[in-house]
């Protein structure tokens, strides 16, 4: 709980930081997909679901070269299971909030970027649904059995495109890496969460 507390004072810090900075400020929507997964021990059936991503940041340029981007999106995470007695699917809706270290590559009209950070979010729901073959469908709120909160990584890369002197479209490629053990009371099970995630969305330079 200490780990967490230090982690959520230091994201806050940074949003304020670049908020209140003299840098250059951009502020940015995106929206796009996240290929959810989980890595569980004992090891499951379960592999991985469809999700969605919708949020906004905002982004600090520190020099041409590097930029701080803490930002805020809601997205569905979870996993899935299809096999020969039916299909059943766990799926968690999520605030996180992120504060990445971005390396940008100044090129002409476009411009290749990097990017690493913390995440934090905040798991708001989980459900599980099953629908066995040639049975009724079913879904139960089983959010009592996972933890609230969620620690992770977040890094990739992405490109953007200049589309007007104070506008950008962008889109990347990101990898999320659950760090905590999103399961509750059951010491012998560990799950943690995985996305691969795409998303595309504009910038605006304030």
């Amino acid at each position: 709980m200490k780990l967490k507390t230090i982690l959520f004072a230091a994201l806050l810090a940074v949003s304020t930081i670049s908020i209140y900075s003299q840098s250059k400020l951009s502020l940015g929507f995106e929206a796009g997909l996240n290929i959810a997964n989980t890595v569980e021990t004992p090891s499951s059936s379960f592999g991985s679901k469809m999700g969605f991503i919708i949020g906004g940041m905002l982004d600090a340029n520190l020099s041409p070269n590097f930029s701080l981007q803490p930002g805020v999106r809601f997205i569905t995470k979870g996993s899935s299971y299809s096999g020969a007695d039916g299909v059943a699917t766990f799926n968690s809706s999520v605030i996180e909030i992120d504060a990445l270290a971005k390396v940008k590559f100044p090129l002409t009209e476009i411009k290749p970027y990097l990017f690493a950070g913390p995440s934090l979010g905040f798991i708001m729901s989980v459900n599980y649904s099953q629908t066995p073959t040639g049975g009724t469908s079913s879904s139960q709120d089983v959010s009592q059995y996972f933890e609230s909160i969620d620690f992770g990584l977040m890094f990739g890369g992405g490109l953007d495109f200049k589309v007007a002197p104070t506008m950008d479209l962008f889109g990347q490629f990101g990898y999320s890496l659950g760090l905590s053990n999103i399961r509750k009371n059951n010491p012998a099970a560990t799950t943690k969460t995985t996305g691969i995630q795409i998303t595309t969305g504009l910038r605006f330079k304030l």
